[in-house]
C-alpha cells in the first residue's frame, strides 16, 4: 500500500523523526485522506497511525506546503481520549460549522477537517485553527 501514496510524501516520512516514531496503519479504510486541511490552497494528507512503542493510535497529518508532520492522539489528549482506537471510520469533513448538542459548544471551520466516527451519536473532528490542529467532540 505504501507505494500507492503520493510521491511527495515519501521524503517527508523518511526525514521526519516524528513520522518515524509511528507506523501507518494500512488496514484503515480509506488508507489516507487528502484535502487542504490548513487552508493554504495546497492539499495535505492524513494517515491513521499507531505509536511504534506502545501501539497507541492516532492521526498523522502532513501539511504539504511546509512539509510539517502533526500527530493527533497517539498518547496526546484529545476531546475523546489520548488513543483513537475507538474510531470505526473516517472521512473529510467539509461542513463550515461544528455543534455539540450535549454541551451546546460551537466552532466554525475555514477549511476541510477530518471526522472520526465512533458510533451513530459520537464523533470527533480534527480541524486547523490557523496555528495548530484542535479536536472537537460532536454528539447528536
Amino acid at each position: 500500500m505504501m507505494e500507492n501514496i503520493p510521491d511527495w510524501v515519501h521524503p517527508i516520512l523518511e526525514k521526519s523523526e516524528l513520522a518515524q516514531k509511528h507506523h501507518i496503519l494500512e488496514s484503515f479504510n480509506p488508507f489516507y485522506l487528502e484535502a487542504d486541511f490548513n487552508g493554504d490552497k495546497i492539499d495535505d494528507i492524513a494517515f491513521f497511525v499507531e505509536n511504534k512503542i506502545d501501539q497507541i493510535k492516532g492521526v498523522m497529518i502532513i501539511n504539504k506546503g511546509k512539509n510539517v508532520v502533526f500527530i493527533i492522539g497517539c498518547g496526546t489528549q484529545t476531546d475523546m481520549g489520548s488513543s483513537l482506537t475507538w474510531a470505526k471510520r473516517w472521512f473529510v469533513y467539509r461542513n463550515k460549522s461544528l455543534w455539540n448538542n450535549g454541551t451546546n459548544k460551537k466552532a466554525s471551520l475555514k477549511s476541510p477537517a477530518i471526522q472520526l466516527i465512533r458510533n451513530e451519536k459520537d464523533s470527533m473532528v480534527i480541524y486547523w485553527t490557523g496555528r495548530k490542529y484542535k479536536t472537537f467532540m460532536q454528539q447528536s
